[in-house]
């Protein structure tokens, strides 16, 4: 029995399959390395992305909380004002509201005011003090029932925020509650969410409040506090506004809400930059951000308060953290694998390690290169890399969008793009600074410069970098570094600098001498002005000291420190020696303040008033010389007018006997003669007479007009004016006459000496109408514009004869008259008497009108219409 023999294989076919089989197993391997590493890369970007999103956040929540919190700035600077100062009056704390940039540092504020605290039964004498105040208008609207009042006492710009001025903010639940808690802790207090009234608009936001204390005290209780209580700064705060910041920061990137409380619930969310909870209600949880890839709560702390910041990723964010990298690097990955396997069963094992360690380092390098990626995003600043013997130069997105521009905008790029532009005054300490680097001087290239920006403005930024790489023959052959903008440091280094100077320069050109000074009395400055003041250079004033400066005897000096140690700050007068051992009086103000050291220090400004003194003196003495010679010649005229009354008096009452007398003896002659010229000369003697008893009665009557005392009373001028036309209608009831007599017109006046003012006034017009087919008198009353006061003028108004104006001025002269005896009879001392009526009631007369057209006497008076 034969046994089959099988031929062995070929070893190249052994090799074949070895080799096959190693190349399968390489591939296999590769495609799951491949995949684990398009996981891996899929996990990193993930990783990198939340991570991105967590510092995003944590900027938001650092950028939220300091713009919630801007607005101590402002409130800390006018207590500083309330602590500098007495009484803060409002154009001084409009000033400090003025000298603050509301727009651009405080977003969201709509302004600083001032709470004013009082008792409700203390609001009139309030009141009273604003309108004092440079506030006219001022009132309160104190609706609520509380006891005590919070009033807004200012609030600046007051343009924008005029309906608060005056308004009783603790009439609010939600607004008492702050002011109640920030009195309880001194510290200063948001508010929970409140609607804001404005001059223009209405939104939610919170009202800051800070309580201010009296210089001096120490209230560390709430007793304490409430009794040492000046007021309250506040500012109302709108949160659209604020967070309108927080929205340009993010660039798009993130969407966010902010909730007033710990909680996130609907009717606590106050801002909602895209509206996607509006119809929400309830509870605010996961599921209402189901559709974000990245989402995070954080606490913002404001003035006591704790409020929620939501914030989850948007799609431009989801967008980038969507890279397709993990997939092409699993594309990539199998590519290679095959090849490696190809290579493998070509090459075999050697070949096969050659790949994966290649593979390895193509691995550490994308890691490596993720980050330094990840390091320069995080420090905000733009690379460079530049071949120095070329020109060529590579830059990177930051470093263009540091000057405004897109990368792409600038291509192409060399070394005369970034010289270009650059500030020429900067070109030739930069090419100094980089020779030196290059010569090894030193071991960084580092340099400030300014930059021009797409706007067309200079921006200032921090050029870093060294020398990376160099030729053969020692030059530079590449050099990379960094750019990072710094324009926002330098202005405030700028800011810094300008307000050093600017005081300095007041300091130094003061005409009013300044003196540092230790609360011992030690000399540490002073400036040019209170060296020339005591006639002493600065070393002099150091060795006197307080003691060598101040009169010894003058007991002024201690209420003052001892007012300065309590109050932090004193005002008064002391009386100096200069150098040559002269005194003069001398105004002051001093206050107190830490130095550097932590030391107590003193500015005390004075001011010469010697001269001030002296005229105050001579003022004194001049006015009690002028009072006693008034009071003397007062004296003199109150005796000649008493004088002159008694003769006038006399006068008229003695000439009334022998008129009398006359009148009667010629109405008996009259009887006795018939002969006609006899008859004639008779009448023009009675004519005569009874002329002089007119007169001699109206000289009486002026004497006595004088020696009157008024008694004002309700006076109605209606009934005067409609009974004296009465009369005068019974006189001669067969005149034609239309009177237009307004009703109610009641003053205050002397009833008696108005019913004298009323008969002559209508009366006259009576009289001077009597020749008119149709008598027409009217008296009323209306109100003229006398600058910003309306005044009230009542007016007797006639259709008569009148009279001409160039003459008026004789109207109201004892006398006078501007019609003959004939045409019209009368004494002329009527009107006079009137005038005199009138003025003694405050008031003024005056007449208008023309020939043929009528008379108008118009009068005021300065009592008020009851």
């Amino acid at each position: 029995m034969s046994r089959q023999v099988v031929p062995a294989e070929p070893p190249s076919i052994n090799r074949q399959r070895a080799a096959a089989g190693m190349a399968g197993l390489a591939l296999a391997v590769g495609l799951v390395f491949t995949g684990l590493g398009a996981f891996w890369v899929h996990d990193s970007i993930q990783a990198e992305a939340r991570a991105r999103f967590g510092r995003q956040v944590d900027r938001l929540q650092s950028d939220v909380e300091n713009r919630l919190n801007a607005p101590l700035v402002g409130l800390r600077g006018a207590a500083g004002v309330y602590a500098a100062s007495h009484s803060v009056e409002r154009a001084e704390f409009r000033a400090y509201v003025e000298s603050l940039q509301l727009q651009r540092d405080f977003p969201g504020v709509r302004g600083y005011g001032f709470l004013a605290w009082m008792l409700r039964d203390d609001l009139g004498r309030f009141v009273s003090a604003e309108r004092g105040d440079g506030a006219p208008a001022f009132s309160v609207n104190a609706a609520g029932s509380a006891p005590d009042l919070y009033v807004v006492k200012y609030i600046e710009p007051e343009a924008d925020n005029h309906p608060l001025l005056g308004e009783d903010l603790g009439a609010d639940a939600v607004r008492r509650e702050a002011i109640e808690g920030a009195l309880a802790t001194g510290m200063p207090t948001l508010s929970k969410a409140v609607m804001l009234s404005g001059a223009s608009r209405q939104e939610r936001g919170f009202v800051y409040l800070l309580p201010v204390f009296r210089t001096g005290t120490d209230p560390s209780t709430p007793a304490q506090r409430r009794a040492a209580l000046v007021g309250l700064l506040f500012a109302p705060l709108a949160v659209g506004e604020v967070m309108s910041g927080a929205v340009a920061a993010v660039q798009g990137q993130a969407d966010f809400e902010l909730f007033d409380g710990a909680r996130a619930t609907a009717d606590q969310l106050i801002y909602d930059f895209d509206g996607h909870l509006a119809a929400v209600r309830g509870e605010i949880g996961p599921a209402h951000y189901a559709d974000r890839l990245l989402h995070a709560s954080r606490a913002i702390s404001a003035g006591g308060r704790t409020l929620t910041l939501h914030v989850s990723s948007t799609a431009a964010f989801e967008a980038q953290a969507a890279s397709p990298l993990p997939a092409l690097l699993g594309l990539g990955g199998a590519a290679l694998s095959l090849l490696l396997a190809i290579c493998i069963w070509l090459l075999g094992s050697s070949r096969a390690r050659a790949l994966a360690a290649a593979q390895r380092m193509t691995l550490s390098l994308a890691h490596e290169q993720q980050r330094l990626l990840s390091m320069v995003e995080g420090t905000n600043v733009g690379t460079w890399e530049w071949n120095v013997q070329t020109g060529e130069i590579r830059l990177d997105e930051r470093w263009a969008g540091i000057i405004g521009y897109t990368l792409g905008e600038l291509q192409p790029v060399s070394i005369q793009t970034w010289r270009g532009q650059s500030h020429p005054d900067d070109l030739a300490r930069s090419d100094a600074l980089l020779e030196q680097h290059f010569a090894g001087q030193t071991s960084y290239y580092d340099f400030e410069a300014r930059m021009r920006h797409k706007d067309g403005r200079w921006v200032w930024v921090l050029v870093r970098g060294r020398v990376s790489a160099w030729t053969d023959r020692r030059r530079p052959a590449l050099m990379a570094g960094t750019l990072m903008d710094i324009t926002e440091r330098q202005m405030a280094q700028l800011a810094l600098r300008n307000s050093e100077e600017h005081f300095r320069q007041l300091y130094e050109t003061s005409l009013d001498g300044i003196l540092q000074t230790r609360p011992d009395g030690q000399v540490l400055h002073a400036n040019p002005a209170a060296c020339e003041l005591f006639g002493m250079s600065l070393d002099e004033l150091r060795q006197r000291g307080r003691h060598g400066l101040v009169d010894p005897g003058d007991a002024r000096l201690e209420p003052l420190l001892e007012e300065r140690q309590r109050e932090g700050k004193a005002y008064g007068e002391l009386r100096m020696l200069r150098s040559d051992g002269s005194y003069f009086e001398c105004e002051l103000s001093s206050s107190m303040y830490l130095d550097q050291g932590n030391q107590a220090c003193a500015n005390i400004v004075l001011r010469d008033i010697t001269v001030r003194k002296r005229s105050e003196a001579r003022i004194t003495e001049l006015n009690t010389e002028l009072e006693q010679r008034v009071k003397r010649r007062t004296a003199q005229l109150e005796a000649s007018n008493r004088d002159l009354q008694e003769f006038a008096h006399s006068v008229a009452h003695d000439l009334r006997q022998p008129i009398i007398a006359i009148g009667g003896f010629s109405g008996l002659l009259e009887r006795m003669v018939t002969d006609p010229h006899g008859k004639h000369y008779l009448a023009r003697i009675k004519a005569g007479v009874q002329q002089a008893g007119e007169l001699t009665e109206a000289l009486l009557a002026l004497a006595n007009l004088s020696r009157v005392q008024l008694r004002p009373q309700a006076v109605d001028l209606s009934a005067i004016a409609r009974s004296v036309m009465d009369n005068l209608q019974q006189q001669d009831s067969r005149r034609v006459a239309s009177i237009c007599i307004e009703g109610n017109l009641v003053v205050q006046a002397d009833p008696m000496l108005l019913r004298l003012v009323m008969e002559e006034l209508l009366g006259n017009a009576w009289k001077f109408t009597s020749r008119q087919s149709c008598t027409e008198i009217s008296f009323g009353v209306r109100e003229v514009a006398v600058g910003e006061v309306a005044q009230t003028v009542y007016e007797v108004r006639d259709n008569g004869v009148g009279f001409e104006m160039a003459h008026a001025g004789k109207l109201f002269r004892s006398f006078q008259r501007l019609h003959s005896q004939v045409d019209f009879p009368g004494v002329g001392v009527g009107l006079a008497n009137i005038r005199r009526i009138i003025v003694r009631h405050g008031g003024q007369i005056w007449a208008q009108s023309a020939i043929g057209q009528g008379a108008s006497f118009c009068f005021t008076l300065a009592y008020p219409r009851p």
